[in-house]
């Protein structure tokens, strides 16, 4: 009888051992793994009673098939993707990681000194038709000056690392690219910032601190595991709070950042603190992402949003 108790609990405690390990899907050279290496570096996991374990993928469409076949717990992503899967009957839910945004990058010595400026340019634009960050620019083009963008100027889509490429071969007049893009870009003393994507959703009537990447789980993971998952954010929250704070543990991170020099790494590391959630997201900004929702979704239509016109309720973890 007592063996047999002893084995119930070898495999009751085997099982809650097996249960607190974490595992996250992140694209290898994607700044997500900064925060997960150190946490893991600064053994924040351990501190808070779990495992994290780190599954480093290909792309970002590596990450959702992992997250979809439960090969991982979390992936990161932005919200419309949760969204559109909630709408189509997978639960998937949200909690916000970074409001870090993209812009718009021109050469120092371009014409073009404002949004005004891009009639007849050819654009460069990072990701497709529907990256969230065209879609949003469109849109404010719209608001401000009565007529859409993708008509008047010339947008050629491309991948982030050939866009930098292409513009200084001077193949465009301007790119609209992902923040660490912009980052590099920024370190050549030729390239100006005409406007940030943070600017333009503030233009839009949208709040300050919208989300836009978070970590993404099936919603039963979420319930089921809602302790550990509650001790992997507090892990998270204090990573930030370091990489917001201290200069000195981004000597930590720096190994991680791919970054060639002393400049690219201070751009990297100051676009990275600016997308950092400065407060818990709220009732405001559940309102804005809302509206924000309702404004791309006319422009991206189904490809975007598939058949769902509104946000779908749940897409943001317990609010």
């Amino acid at each position: 009888m007592k063996i047999v108790i002893y084995l119930i609990l070898v495999i009751f405690f085997s099982a809650r051992l097996e249960a607190q390990t974490i595992k996250i899907g992140s694209l290898q050279y994607g700044s997500v793994n900064w925060e997960l290496k150190l946490i893991k570096e600064l053994e924040l996991d351990k501190k808070n009673d779990f495992n994290l374990e780190i599954i480093e993928l290909a792309s970002k469409n590596a990450a959702a098939v992992a997250l979809q076949g439960g090969a991982v717990d979390l992936i990161v992503t932005d919200w419309f993707w949760v969204s559109r899967q909630r709408s189509e009957g997978r639960l998937f839910s949200f909690v916000p990681h970074s409001m870090a945004a993209g812009g718009l990058i021109a050469p120092k010595d371009s014409k073009i000194v404002n949004d005004v400026d891009l009639k007849d340019k050819k654009i460069g634009i990072a990701g497709g038709q529907v990256d969230k960050g065209w879609l949003i620019f469109r849109a404010f083009y719209k608001k401000k000056y009565g007529e859409d963008l993708i008509k008047l100027s010339k947008p050629i889509f491309g991948a982030p690392p050939l866009l930098n490429k292409k513009i200084k071969q001077k193949s465009f007049d301007a790119i609209l690219t992902y923040w660490p893009y912009q980052a590099k870009l920024l370190t050549d003393e030729n390239f100006k910032k005409i406007i940030d994507i943070k600017d333009i959703l503030l233009e839009l009537g949208i709040p300050n601190g919208m989300p836009v990447i978070g970590w993404v789980f099936k919603e039963k993971w979420g319930e089921e595991s809602t302790d550990v998952f509650q001790r992997f954010l507090k892990s998270s929250n204090e990573a930030k709070k370091l990489m917001l704070e201290s200069d000195e543990i981004w000597e930590d991170v720096r190994p991680f950042m791919n970054a060639s020099d002393d400049k690219l790494f201070v751009n990297l590391r100051d676009i990275y603190r600016e997308g950092i959630p400065r407060e818990d997201f709220s009732k405001n900004q559940l309102e804005g992402s809302k509206k924000l929702y309702s404004i791309l979704s006319k422009i991206g239509g189904k490809e975007l949003v598939g058949k769902a016109t509104e946000l779908s309720p749940g897409t943001f973890w317990r609010n």
